[in-house]
């Protein structure tokens, strides 16, 4: 019979790894590889571009509907960003009236994971996140 983790075993055993992991490196600064992970996609309206686009390939009025408070503006500048990075593809089809769709490439399809671990903590821990924001303000 497999023994299987409790709840608090698991995450007390992912604490230890991001300590272990974090001993690797003994001066912290801002070339940290998670630091620079997140100066990627840490803006509002990259996040947001990435979860919409986990729901499938969306034309770019289909992202202005779904992303609410995003200009025009802001989403091209955004999706050409993420296309930088090699996380969006941009896929023009030749017809009348133009047609251009938008999709994750494998790069960033594999954010998936992290940002839902990072949407669950930020469920567990809402009303406290919300306060701090609000009080950003």
């Amino acid at each position: 019979m497999e023994k299987t983790l409790t709840e608090g075993k698991k995450k007390n055993l992912n604490y230890l790894k991001l300590q272990e992991a974090l001993h690797l490196k003994s001066n912290l600064d801002e070339s940290c590889i998670l630091n620079q992970s997140l100066s990627l996609i840490a803006n509002k309206w990259t996040l947001l571009v990435l979860m919409a686009l986990m729901q499938g390939t969306k034309r770019n009025s289909e992202l202005q509907r779904q992303i609410n408070g995003i200009s025009p503006k802001m989403l091209t500048q955004t999706l050409k960003t993420l296309i930088g990075y090699g996380m969006v593809t941009r896929k023009a089809y030749p017809e009348v009236p133009p047609r251009v769709e938008y999709d994750l490439t494998e790069f960033g399809r594999s954010t998936a994971d992290p940002l839902m671990a990072l949407l669950n903590w930020s469920v567990s821990w809402e009303d406290q996140l919300t306060k701090l924001y609000e009080e950003s303000l």
